[in-house]
């Protein structure tokens, strides 16, 4: 039977998988990027074009890296005060603010980064979008700390 626990159990074992392949990643990324060109698209494996792409592809992916981990660390201890049954606390609104605008500037970086890779202004729309679902959560979220917090207050 799904329940509350294991959701949140297979959540953290995604975060920490994501941030293995995240690792791996750094590693063998721009090795697979120019295999895909290479080898699945066509393009001269000394040509100038898979050269511009790998820098563009370089640049955006390892400027967003350190988002990436602060953003899977935030994860982490966010689902971690769930299972401790802490939801409502001051620090869970900071991990959602923390990750919102982890999205948000990983969007500046893509949408930057599109503007040479037309591709990636999609993934740019994409992390705009979460970070702006991430910032509508913290706001409810805050809202629900200050209420927790006022009625603790009340006798």
């Amino acid at each position: 039977m799904w329940n509350k626990d294991r959701s949140l159990l297979l959540s953290i074992i995604v975060c920490f998988f994501l941030t293995v392949v995240l690792s791996l990643a750094l590693f063998f990324g721009p090795w697979a990027v120019e295999l895909w060109f290479t080898s699945y698209r066509g393009y001269a494996e000394s040509g100038s074009a898979v050269k511009n792409i790998m820098t563009v592809f370089n640049t955006c992916f390892y400027s967003c890296v350190p988002f990436a981990y602060l953003t899977l660390y935030s994860l982490l201890r966010l689902l971690f005060n769930i299972k401790n049954d802490e939801v409502f606390i001051t620090s869970n609104v900071k991990y959602l603010r923390r990750i919102s605008w982890c999205c948000l500037i990983v969007a500046v970086i893509t949408f930057v980064g599109g503007i040479f890779y037309l591709p990636l202004i999609f993934m740019a729309v994409a992390a705009a979008f979460v970070g702006l679902m991430l910032r509508i959560v913290k706001n409810v979220m805050q809202s629900a700390v200050e209420l927790k917090t006022e009625n603790e207050l009340t006798i």
